[in-house]
């Protein structure tokens, strides 16, 4: 095959033709180039020889940095890279990533402009990676707002108890946070639904409206049933 130049994101083959291999990724039953280079393909065998530094593409469950340039109720789109290129450790592909208001957190979460915000810059995990975009997820406890902007001045925000604060116009925003080593999860976040024990789960024990512990006792006794009450209702005809 002759060897001419190809772009990140320039189609190779079909996935029944060739493999994917070095530098290239696969969407849709196609392949693609992930790196700037020489298309080096041989039969049955997708390849680019990369010119210069390699280029790296996020993959599934790599962190990536990303800045928020569009948000909606249900989602939120930003320009995203990995975060071994802004640490200076290699050097990857800008790519836009979306970011549902479903991977958000695991509580109900009513619209996504409550969590993250036109501007921020977010640490996410990448779900999927598609041609042209990522899909992003925040669930993780490391992950979540990094940074953040005033919308009053757009001066950048002061992270104080868990609080983004405006230095100079004393503006206060929340925001979904990343925890820091040795803290807590905040109630709701990832609390377990069951308690874990020898043999299986079981759930917590019942508590009254005043949160209190009900502790066990003598079963009441029986007495007369009230009027007009039997398994139909109150008052009325037993249902059939």
């Amino acid at each position: 095959m002759e060897k001419k130049l190809v772009l990140p994101g320039d189609h190779l083959s079909s996935a029944e033709e060739s493999e994917p291999g070095e530098n290239t990724y696969s969407d849709k039953d196609e392949v693609y180039s992930a790196a700037l280079g020489e298309n080096v393909s041989a039969p049955g065998h997708a390849a680019v020889k990369g010119k210069g530094r390699k280029l790296k593409l996020p993959a599934v469950g790599s962190e990536v940095y990303c800045m928020i340039t569009k948000t909606g109720p249900n989602k939120a789109i930003g320009s995203c890279v990995t975060v071994e290129e802004v640490e200076g450790h290699g050097r990857g592909i800008e790519m836009d990533g979306v970011l549902l208001v479903t991977a958000i957190r695991r509580g109900y979460v009513r619209d996504i402009r409550d969590e993250v915000k036109l501007g921020d810059i977010i640490k996410a995990k990448v779900q999927e990676v598609k041609r042209s975009e990522l899909s992003l997820t925040i669930f993780d406890p490391q992950c979540g707002v990094v940074a953040a902007f005033c919308p009053k001045c757009r001066q950048r925000m002061d992270l104080k108890d868990r609080l983004f604060i405006c230095s100079r116009c004393f503006w206060k925003e929340r925001r979904k946070l990343p925890l820091a080593e040795g803290e807590a999860l905040e109630q709701g976040e990832a609390e377990p639904r069951y308690e874990r024990r020898e043999g299986g789960f079981r759930r917590p024990p019942f508590r009254g409206r005043e949160g209190f512990r009900r502790e066990g006792g003598p079963r009441r006794e029986g007495g007369p049933r009230r009027e007009g009450f039997h398994r139909g209702g109150y008052g009325g005809a037993e249902r059939r």
